[in-house]
C-alpha cells in the first residue's frame, strides 16, 4: 500500500526542486527524505527524480504524479487558508527576467485588479539570470512571466502565450533621426527578432545608436528622440495614448512577439489569469 506521507514529500521535493528546501520545510533530515523518495519509486515501479549536476529534475512519470498530487494538495492548503484568513488579502508573487518590461505588467496587474475588485498584494522580481542564485526566488514565486520559451523547467507548466505585434516607434514631440535605430541588449529574443527582420529587408539603411538590455530605456529614448526602435505595441500604449510617440507598420505587425505565462498549475489563480491575460491582449 501505497503511504500517504510519501506522496505528500514528494509533493514538496518537487514544489521546492530541492531535496534539501523541502527537508527544511518539513522538519526533516535530508537522508530520511530522501529514503522516503526512494521507498515511494520502488512502490510505484518507475524512478520519480533525477540528479542533474546539483539540481534535480522530475522524470515524466514524476511530472505526472506532480500534476496529480498538486491538485490535491494545493487545494487543500487553500481551503484551509480560506478558514484561517478568510479576511486576509492574498499575495501575488510574480517574477520576470530583465528583457520583460514590468512597468508594463504591473499595469497590467493593476487593471485586473481593477476590474475584479480584489485585494490581493503584488510582489514582482526581477529574474536577472536562469542560474542556480536565482533558485529561492523561482521557487517562491506563483507565476513566471517571459519572452523565453522554456519546453522543460523544474515545477512550472505554460499556461498561455500572448502574441503582441512588433510595430517601429518615433518620437512625435523631438525631431528624428529615423536611420538611428535603438536596440535591444545582444541576449535578449527582442533583438533576434529585431536582427532576423533587418536583414530581410532589401535596403536596410539603420544604423545602431542606442543599445540597452531594459525596455523601459529603449521606451524613453525613443520619446527623447534619440532614434526609432521596434517594439511590441503593448509597451507602448501609454506614450501612444498621450501623443508621446508615432507607430508605423501593419496592425498585425511586421512580426509578432510573444509573452510566456508559466505558472505551478494552481487553480485558486486560474480565473485571475485568465482576466490579466485578456488585458494585456486587448
Amino acid at each position: 500500500m501505497i503511504n500517504y506521507n510519501h506522496i505528500y514529500y514528494f509533493y514538496e521535493v518537487a514544489r521546492f526542486n530541492s531535496i534539501t528546501k523541502a527537508a527544511q520545510h518539513l522538519r526533516l533530515s535530508q537522508p530520511s527524505l530522501s529514503i522516503q523518495i526512494k521507498t515511494l519509486e520502488q512502490q510505484l515501479g518507475f524512478k520519480l527524480i533525477e540528479k542533474k549536476g546539483r539540481n534535480i529534475v522530475l522524470t515524466e512519470w514524476g511530472q505526472r504524479l506532480y500534476a496529480q498530487t498538486a491538485r490535491l494538495f494545493q487545494g487543500t492548503s487553500d481551503l484551509v487558508s480560506r478558514f484561517k484568513e478568510k479576511d486576509h488579502a492574498k499575495n501575488l508573487r510574480l517574477v520576470v527576467p530583465i528583457s520583460v518590461e514590468p512597468s508594463f505588467l504591473l499595469e497590467m496587474v493593476y487593471l485586473t485588479e481593477k476590474k475584479r475588485n480584489s485585494k490581493l498584494k503584488i510582489e514582482l522580481n526581477r529574474l536577472t539570470s536562469w542560474s542556480e542564485k536565482d533558485d529561492e526566488i523561482l521557487s517562491n514565486a506563483d507565476l513566471l512571466i517571459s519572452d523565453q520559451r522554456v519546453s522543460q523547467f523544474r515545477n512550472w507548466s505554460l499556461f498561455e502565450e500572448i502574441s503582441m505585434p512588433v510595430n517601429l516607434f518615433q518620437s512625435q514631440v523631438h525631431k528624428v533621426n529615423e536611420n538611428n535605430i535603438i536596440l535591444p541588449g545582444k541576449k535578449t529574443i527582442l533583438r533576434d527578432e529585431t536582427e532576423d527582420y533587418l536583414s530581410s529587408l532589401p535596403k536596410n539603411g539603420y544604423r545602431p545608436a542606442v543599445e540597452s538590455d531594459f525596455i523601459s530605456s529603449i521606451v524613453r529614448s525613443v520619446i527623447e528622440g534619440y532614434g526609432v526602435a521596434f517594439l511590441p505595441v503593448q509597451y507602448m500604449q501609454e506614450p501612444m495614448e498621450q501623443g508621446l510617440v508615432t507607430r508605423s507598420g501593419p496592425k498585425r505587425g511586421f512580426w509578432q512577439h510573444s509573452l510566456y505565462i508559466y505558472w505551478k498549475n494552481q487553480e485558486e489563480w486560474s480565473t485571475w489569469l485568465n482576466a490579466f491575460s485578456k488585458n494585456i491582449q486587448q
